[in-house]
Parts: C-alpha cells; structure tokens; sequence
C-alpha cells in the first residue's frame, strides 16, 4: 500500500499519540520506493532535509532508496511532477513563476547540479 503524497506535511499526531494520515487521494498499490524517493529527494535534490536527519529517516525506515537501481527514474519523475504542479500555477503570482522557470532550468541541465535551490511551493 502506498501513501502516494509521503511527506511530512500528510502526518499528524493526535492528543492520544495515535499517528493518521492525510491526503488519501493517491493511494494506490505499488512498490514502497514510490513514497520513499519523495523524502530521498528532499535531501539529495533540494538539501531541505539535512544528511543526519535523512540518515536518521533511512535507519528508522531500514533502507536508503537512494541505493536501489531505479532511485533516478522515480526521482526524475518526482521531480517532473514537481515542476509540473507548480508551472500550473505560475500565472498566479511573479514568485511562482520564477521558481517555476527555475525548476525547468534545473530539469533541463542548465542550472548546475543537484542539490537544487528549488523553494517549497507554498
């Protein structure tokens, strides 16, 4: 079973320490590297997560996607979608247009290699 959103912003705890889930609208059936690779890529695309706090994920987790042989497609699919749901938007407002444009350049090579200083879209 994947989550299909993984990330932090989809958990909550509640007043009784129980652990639940958002955002429920991708869930599907599928291999668990899916949902991995989107906390993966936070730390080795956009360095939004530290490397003790990725390793700390890995331990917990008992595996580093990073290491599995299919990571940089379903990173660069990740990423694409990324780019994708924000160009969405990018007529909305100037700063979502320059990060939009600005994800593309990263996408096609032309603005160095990874980590990225791509923003979190708001």
């Amino acid at each position: 079973m994947l989550h299909g959103d993984a990330w932090v912003g989809n958990v909550v705890a509640t007043t009784d320490n129980q652990v639940v889930l958002l955002d429920l609208e991708r869930a599907s059936i599928g291999p668990p590297e899916w949902d991995l690779v989107s906390t993966a890529i936070k730390h080795t695309s956009f360095a939004w997560i530290s490397a003790a706090d990725y390793r700390d994920f890995c331990h917990r987790y008992g595996h580093d996607v990073t290491t599995w042989d299919g990571f940089a497609l379903l990173r660069d699919i990740r990423e694409l979608r990324m780019t994708c749901y924000l160009a969405q938007h990018a007529a909305e407002n100037p700063r979502t247009h320059r990060e939009a444009a600005l994800r593309v350049s990263c996408l096609r090579g032309l603005n160095g290699p990874r980590p990225w200083s791509w923003s979190p879209a708001s």
